[in-house]
């Protein structure tokens, strides 16, 4: 057997890995001759260039910063052959339900809802709860997610939210703790008293990885009321205690009529989440105040949220760049490669189809550029962490992507933003830093997936189904919502 005749050109060595890891994010490090991708205008791209790692954060960024490093002894990567982006940012997602990977593929909203808030949900414990995040923050890294928006709502007792905030500081990856309480089911009622210590124990400083926001719903859903809605008392309370707040579930006439409520109330520290069917009125407020948008374009599609189209369009009317998210993984993607692609593909197919129908002033079609902004820098602003990541800018902490351009699918190299956008998925994510550390080394994990994690996270989803008399038949058809909750068509009982 031959040798391929194609040969990488920046090989992962294990004695660059070892020194990096040596290093431990303290020391200098110089990714060398890739092409980069910085996302901040007054960097630019370089089709080859170098970026100058020093300690935790970028100090510089050039055509040739060989003489830089070699002052300071600095580890090298060799990038040639890559693609260097900032890492992808997920503005939302529900970690904790991760051991439900794709277990409701065709399931509906309201059927999602009774089975995760109000069937399992309240059989979650609170290690279930460090398994579940800690697997999402692994299939996060692995697909080129430096920073998750984990919107954490089942904080049933003070220990599931420890347990949360333990699993993230375990995993090393930027993450953003969005603690709501249960939507559903029987829980202790402390959430709201026991945030402040939340703040005070594990978050006494926002400079850490792990940063907190107060989390909230819409009022959207008849049965969700009470700490769990969005209202002018959390959002004072959250001010107090200098943290954003997100907002999930942000759907149709209810929640327009919510917001033009709360009026005054709002600002530039609250994110809205989905925002589909909201009013004219409502999208001026949003606008008004500052507010935040994030999209969770295939979560609407899949699940039917909203009459299933996401509102791109009005947000882009609107004058708002919209943040992209996965959402849940019990019915979607892991990776944002997919976000990205769809929201392209939606918006530039609604806008066509207006265009082609005479419409004078149909929409201009956004562009791959616009898709990898909205996954990096609207993320991060809705974050709240824009400060720190979402670009490739001297003085922002060094979270950055190496992708394998020279990979069979992206083979050969003609746009870069391109081939990120359209051509590349989770295989080609060659390398992977947070905060100047590797979390991925050539295509592979460093840490975290190992068997005895595997196996807690099977026996974590056993015995989560099991509580609910619920068996798992992995070669059967994908399960519906209406099986697994037992509810009518219309979402009823």
């Amino acid at each position: 057997m031959t040798s391929s005749a194609f040969e990488r050109t920046s090989p992962r060595d294990r004695e660059t890995l070892d020194r990096l890891l040596a290093a431990a994010g303290a020391g200098r490090v110089l990714i060398r001759g890739a092409t980069v991708i910085s996302m901040d205008p007054a960097v630019g791209d370089l089709p080859r260039g170098d970026i100058l790692i020093e300690g935790s954060r970028i100090e510089a960024i050039g055509s040739d910063l060989g003489a830089a490093a070699s002052q300071g002894q600095a580890v090298v990567v060799e990038a040639a052959g890559c693609i260097a982006i900032p890492g992808l940012v997920d503005a939302h997602r529900h970690c904790w339900q991760t051991q439900m990977r794709r277990l409701l593929a065709d399931a509906g909203i309201a059927e999602y809802n009774d089975f995760f808030h109000f069937q399992l949900g309240p059989v979650y414990r609170p290690e279930d709860m460090y398994l579940g995040t800690k697997l999402a923050a692994l299939g996060a890294v692995d697909s080129g997610v430096t920073c998750v928006l984990d919107f954490s709502h089942n904080m049933r007792t003070p220990a599931y939210s420890d347990s949360v905030v333990e699993a993230w500081k375990d995993s090393g990856l930027r993450s953003v703790v969005a603690s709501c309480p249960p939507l559903g089911g029987e829980w202790d009622q402390s959430w709201r008293r026991d945030f402040a210590r939340v703040r005070e124990e594990h978050f006494p400083s926002d400079d850490g990885l792990v940063t907190l926001r107060m989390a909230f719903m819409a009022r959207a859903i008849p049965e969700i009321q009470g700490d769990v809605c969005l209202s002018v008392e959390g959002i004072r309370e959250a001010r107090e205690l200098g943290i954003g707040v997100t907002v999930d579930g942000v759907i149709g006439p209810e929640v327009s009529a919510h917001i033009k409520e709360l009026g005054g109330a709002l600002g530039p520290d609250v994110t809205w989440i989905h925002c589909g069917d909201l009013d004219r009125e409502a999208w001026k407020i949003l606008v008004e105040t500052g507010g935040k948008v994030v999209l969770a374009v295939t979560s609407d599609q899949q699940l039917a949220i909203a009459g299933s189209i996401a509102p791109i369009q009005d947000v882009l009317d609107a004058g708002l760049r919209p943040g992209l998210s996965v959402d849940v993984e019990c019915s979607l993607t892991t990776d944002m490669f997919t976000q990205m692609q769809v929201v392209l593909n939606v918006q530039r197919m609604l806008a066509g189809n207006r265009a082609a129908a005479g419409e004078e002033e149909a929409p201009a079609p956004i562009s791959v550029r616009d898709a990898l902004e909205f996954a990096t820098i609207a993320s991060a602003k809705a974050n709240g962490v824009w400060d720190r990541c979402g670009s490739l800018t001297p003085g922002k902490e060094a979270d950055l992507v190496l992708i394998d351009a020279e990979a069979i699918n992206n083979f050969p190299l003609n746009n870069a933003i391109a081939t990120v956008v359209l051509g590349s998925d989770a295989r080609n994510v060659d390398t992977v830093f947070v905060a100047g550390r590797p979390m991925k080394w050539g295509g592979g994990l460093l840490a975290g997936d190992d068997a005895a994690l595997r196996r807690q996270v099977v026996e974590s989803r056993d015995r989560l189904l099991g509580e609910i008399g619920r068996g798992l038949d992995v070669t059967g058809p994908a399960v519906s919502g209406f099986e697994v909750a037992g509810l009518a068509p219309d979402g009823k009982r």
